[in-house]
């Protein structure tokens, strides 16, 4: 108990400090993470925004535009709306005056021209814009613009934009599966709100937090704590997208991470002290299965020396389970020794000794309890030819299968043995004599059977003897006689045949 006290106040100081390291560890993979997924939705944004840029591409190729038919255009148009889920797409002269306008049915009145922030963009820059957020003059709606240089083939500039609906980047926050505390919100380049997981109606238009427009302005990413619209206290998450210039805001709630950062503090200390705790009960619990493991090796040893089998077990202790282990492996050697001195190599059958001891034990419980006993002698003909002709090894083999055939068609009370050479013996417990007789038959048709050896066919018939107890006699020395004498009648019976 002294050594692992000793152990114990070094472990506590190392547990403290891995702890503190742990919790920080872990708020900086949680920061980490927050902010590849807030950089995974502005490259969601600028996804949306090129899938429109490159419907905007393909239809400023069209024919119709080219011969400046502007009815043909505007089908064309609405089916790119229908395809490619754009709000409107609208055709403007280098003035703002509107050409085509895909809400207004072709033919109708256009609205007048305009001078904005974008069409002033897109002439001097010549390139594709974004817009920030606006409300459609028709549609009185939060949209969002892309919008291209077009030139017709009378040299004329014509403007060409689509408008994508705020709602349409909601739905970029809600296939992320936000935890539902998290605040993430889309900004434009002004750091207006286009989108919030949360209460987008209400939000929707205005600006962010001091805090954050101006950190969104110096840097593409940024991590600060700051205060939601409503002055709830959290950690927010900045990235700026690359090609769009808008930012992703994420926010958690410094509440919500500061109890999961105590939870988590909590939880490793209990589980650091219920370890060093269990440090201290296994050490009393193993001075005590020392004393057990070497009462534990008693009934082992003593199991081996009565020739019982003795199965290797975990004493708790290394020394023990080692002597243990040795106390098997001398019971597995006496088992095999026991084996081999009771049956049979080749055929792996009881031999002669242990069909007598089998046969003695069986007399026993017959003569107590009243039940008959029968015993079977058995002789291969032929076999001696087999052995001249074919070889000793065909002969071997021959043995071993017509040992497999014996077991098979025993029940496992009784007991089949090879006396020597090609002669059998089996004892059959508790067999009348009609039950005798009908095994006696069942032998010999399958001993009958060829047998396939090497590609050969063999004849080995067997001639079956039979002793039954009472009758015959009540001693296995007189019944092993009567079923041999038996055996070589029917041996005769047959060569007179």
């Amino acid at each position: 108990m002294l050594l692992v006290s000793a152990c114990i106040v070094p472990a506590f100081l190392l547990a403290g400090i891995l702890i503190a390291y742990d919790l920080h560890l872990a708020r900086t993979n949680f920061i980490r993470s927050a902010m590849a997924l807030a950089r995974a939705n502005t490259m969601e944004i600028d996804k949306e925004f090129a899938t429109v840029a490159a419907a905007l591409s393909a239809l400023s190729t069209s024919p119709s535009f080219a011969a400046n038919n502007l009815e043909a255009f505007h089908v064309q148009a609405a089916d790119v709306l229908v395809r490619q889920n754009i709000f409107n797409i609208v055709l403007e002269d280098n003035r703002g005056q509107q050409l085509m306008n895909t809400v207004i049915p072709s033919g109708h009145p256009l609205p007048s021209e305009r001078d904005d922030q974008a069409l002033r963009a897109i002439h001097q820059h010549r390139t594709m814009h974004i817009s920030n957020l606006f409300t459609g003059p028709l549609s009185k709606r939060q949209l969002v613009s892309v919008g291209m240089l077009l030139v017709n083939r009378a040299g004329e500039e014509n403007i060409l934009s689509g408008t994508v609906p705020a709602t349409r980047f909601e739905e970029i926050l809600h296939h992320q599966n936000y935890p539902e505390y998290w605040i993430a919100s889309i900004l434009d380049r002004n750091g207006k709100i286009v989108a919030r997981s949360a209460d987008m109606e209400r939000y929707i238009g205005k600006p962010a937090v001091p805090e954050v427009l101006k950190r969104m302005r110096e840097q593409p990413a940024a991590i600060l704590e700051t205060s939601t619209l409503d002055g709830k206290p959290i950690l927010t998450v900045l990235a700026r997208a690359q090609n769009s210039g808008w930012t992703v805001a994420i926010g958690i709630p410094l509440e919500v991470l500061n109890n999961e950062t105590v939870n988590r503090l909590w939880m490793l200390v209990s589980v650091t002290i219920a370890t060093l705790g269990a440090g201290l009960f296994l050490a009393w619990k193993i001075g005590t299965r020392i004393g057990d493991a070497m009462q534990g090796l008693i009934a082992p040893a003593l199991a081996l020396g009565s020739g019982q089998e003795v199965q290797s077990i975990n004493h708790g202790l290394r020394e023990a389970n080692e002597v243990g282990l040795a106390l098997t492996k001398a019971s597995t050697m006496l088992q095999a020794a026991t084996h081999q001195a009771n049956h049979d190599a080749l055929t792996g059958l009881a031999n002669r000794v242990m069909l007598q001891s089998f046969l003695v034990r069986q007399l026993s419980l017959c003569c107590s309890m009243g039940t008959p006993l029968a015993v079977l002698y058995l002789d291969l003909d032929g076999f001696k030819l087999v052995n001249d002709i074919h070889g000793h090894a065909a002969g071997d083999e021959l043995l071993k299968l017509a040992a497999e055939r014996l077991i098979s068609r025993l029940r496992k009370s009784d007991l089949a043995a090879r006396i020597g050479g090609d002669e059998f013996a089996i004892v059959l417990v508790n067999s009348t004599p009609a039950d005798t007789l009908k095994v006696i038959s069942i032998i010999e048709a399958m001993m009958k059977l060829p047998y396939e050896i090497n590609g050969v066919s063999l004849i080995a018939a067997a001639s079956v003897g039979h002793a039954s107890y009472p009758e015959c006699g009540s001693t296995a020395e007189r019944l092993l006689d009567m079923a041999d004498q038996s055996m070589y009648e029917q041996k005769s019976l047959r060569k007179k045949r």
